[in-house]
């Protein structure tokens, strides 16, 4: 979220939002980083018998391990997986299996929609069954693909989260299922997030 003085200047009108967001945070500081909509709609609506997976852990993992059953956490930098680690540790949460899964590309390399063969971080997705998770969030490296690859996954009536939505100008790359309804669409002023569901 930080941003160099050169892009304030230019986006002077996000200043305002962003020294909101940073208030929220002050006031909530054990929330994920994530837009306090898209927060208030999953204390909603996720419970203790759903199955989480979310490319990139941090706050949102130990947050989610309070709302739901089972939380899958997928973390390509080795540091910040052993920062959450130690944290969840301390914290005796059980129900999270957090997996360190490097990249197959240089991070500075612009993602892809598509690769051949799939990268090791997407590939976790194989390794569940059809329809077997409740919520995937994507949030963290080769977003477009992991958004794309987890649709099969997901149960009917699950969701899954988008965060940073307007990386986007166009959804259609995402290609989410014309018949999911999109359920939530928050911005904190700075970045958005979508959260999808898939029909019951």
């Amino acid at each position: 979220m930080r941003m160099n003085l050169t892009y304030w200047v230019r986006h002077p009108w996000q200043a305002g939002q962003r020294i909101r967001y940073l208030i929220w945070q002050r006031r909530n500081p054990n929330a994920p980083w994530l837009c306090p909509g898209t927060i208030a709609f999953c204390e909603k609506h996720i419970h203790d018998s759903m199955t989480v997976l979310e490319f990139g852990c941090g706050r949102s993992t130990h947050w989610f391990s309070q709302l739901a059953e089972t939380v899958v956490s997928i973390e390509y930098d080795a540091d910040w997986y052993r920062h959450v680690g130690e944290q969840l540790r301390l914290a005796r949460k059980s129900n999270v299996d957090l997996r360190l899964t490097p990249l197959n590309h240089p991070l500075e390399v612009a993602e892809q929609p598509d690769y051949d063969p799939v990268p090791d971080y997407v590939g976790i997705l194989d390794s569940f069954p059809a329809e077997s998770l409740d919520v995937v969030l994507v949030d963290g490296h080769y977003r477009t693909i992991c958004a794309r690859r987890a649709a099969v996954k997901i149960a009917p009536g699950g969701f899954l989260i988008i965060d940073d939505l307007q990386r986007w100008p166009d959804w259609a790359h995402l290609t989410i299922p014309e018949d999911w309804e999109l359920v939530d669409h928050s911005s904190n002023g700075v970045k958005s997030a979508g959260i999808w569901q898939r029909p019951h």
